[in-house]
């Protein structure tokens, strides 16, 4: 592919030094991208937060402030089915 900068309106193509340092860019950016999917797919998997705060206050309310309660649970679940990455 080849890239372009927009110079006072003019169209000047990358050298190939550019191309290379826009390559490794582009791959830290994408490392760094897929390194952080388990974020995205968690945040589309919680509950929403008034959700999570209705069963916290369930769980307090029931005494279960604890890994026995359910918002635990759930969040533990996310969590266990998206793991962080070593």
């Amino acid at each position: 592919m080849t890239r372009y900068h927009n110079i006072n309106g003019n169209r000047v193509k990358f050298t190939a030094e550019e191309e290379t340092a826009r390559d490794l860019e582009e791959a830290e950016w994408k490392k760094e991208y897929d390194a952080t999917q388990y974020k995205r797919d968690r945040s589309t998997q919680f509950p929403e937060l008034k959700e999570q705060l209705d069963l916290l206050f369930h769980d307090m309310t029931a005494g279960k402030g604890t890994k026995d309660g359910e918002w635990y649970k759930v969040v533990a679940k996310v969590k266990s089915d998206n793991p962080k990455p070593e």
